[in-house]
C-alpha cells in the first residue's frame, strides 16, 4: 500500500505492567499491615498472658496471591484473641491494624496510577 495507517494495541503489555505493579503494591500493603499488627500484638502482650511468649508476634506474616494479599497467623489462638471466646473478651490485633493503616493502604494501592493510552497510531 502506498498510503496506510496502522493502529496497534498495547493492551496486553499494559495489562501486564499494571498487574506487576499491583502485585508489588500488595506486597507493600502486606508489610504495612503485618508491621502494625505486630505492634498491636506487642501492646496486647502486656494485657494477655497468651501473648507474652511472642509466638503470635513472630508468626504474623503475609502472602501475596493473584490480585490479593492475605495477612494473618498460623497460631491457633490468634483468632481467639482477635474475636474472643465465651470465656474471654476479645483482644483485637489484626483488624485494627488494617483500620489504623487504612489511609496508607489506599495511598499505596493508588500510587501514581494515571491513565495512559494503550494504543498508538503510526
Amino acid at each position: 500500500m502506498s498510503e496506510s495507517v496502522t493502529v496497534k494495541s498495547y493492551r496486553k503489555e499494559r495489562e501486564k505492567e499494571i498487574l506487576d505493579s499491583l502485585q508489588k503494591r500488595l506486597e507493600s500493603v502486606g508489610r504495612i499491615v503485618e508491621k502494625q499488627a505486630g505492634m498491636n500484638v506487642d501492646k496486647t502482650g502486656n494485657e494477655h498472658p497468651q501473648v507474652q511468649f511472642g509466638n503470635l508476634l513472630s508468626s504474623i506474616t503475609h502472602e501475596v496471591g493473584d490480585g490479593e494479599v492475605t495477612i494473618g497467623t498460623n497460631v491457633k489462638y490468634g483468632k481467639y484473641l482477635e474475636h474472643g471466646t465465651s470465656r474471654m473478651p476479645p483482644y483485637p490485633w489484626l483488624f485494627p491494624a488494617v483500620e489504623m493503616k487504612r489511609d496508607e493502604i489506599i495511598k499505596t494501592l493508588k500510587g501514581d496510577f494515571a491513565y495512559e493510552a494503550d494504543y498508538s497510531i503510526e
